[in-house]
């Protein structure tokens, strides 16, 4: 991956919250070239983590979304589960680092930025953690 499919997975993202979808979903469906899964499929899949699950303000869409992300590029088997869980923690990490917090509640409350551009965030940190540029 290089930055041009960077540009193009944020862009994909920004037309999908256009589109109405939610934080999660735009994620998600941002990186579904590399899933192998109908872009329908990708929706109803995504769909409830929005809002910080199921509208609840707990944790970010967008991390939602790169959870699945993660989880359907990397577990083939139970096995797998603590390493896709450490994947998780360190883009968690970095998100939070840029942002203040992982929390839905706590982000909207902070202002100053929108759910687009943390979108983005989630984006171009799992694009950098699936390029090999973070560890």
């Amino acid at each position: 991956m290089n930055e041009t499919d960077l540009s193009a997975r944020i862009e994909r993202a920004r037309k999908l919250k256009k589109e109405g979808f939610n934080c999660s979903q735009c994620v998600t469906m941002a990186f579904g070239d590399l899933l192998g899964l109908p872009e329908r499929d990708l929706a109803r899949l995504s769909v409830g983590f929005g809002g910080g699950l199921g509208g609840q303000r707990q944790i970010c869409g967008a991390l939602s979304g790169l959870s699945v992300v993660l989880g359907g590029l990397r577990y083939a088997s139970v096995a797998d589960k603590s390493a896709v869980y450490a994947e998780i923690r360190r883009c968690c990490s970095e998100f939070s680092d840029k942002n203040g917090s992982c929390i839905c509640a706590e982000l909207l409350a902070m202002g100053g930025r929108t759910c687009m551009e943390r979108i983005e965030d989630a984006v171009t940190v799992l694009h950098r953690h699936l390029s090999g540029e973070m560890e």
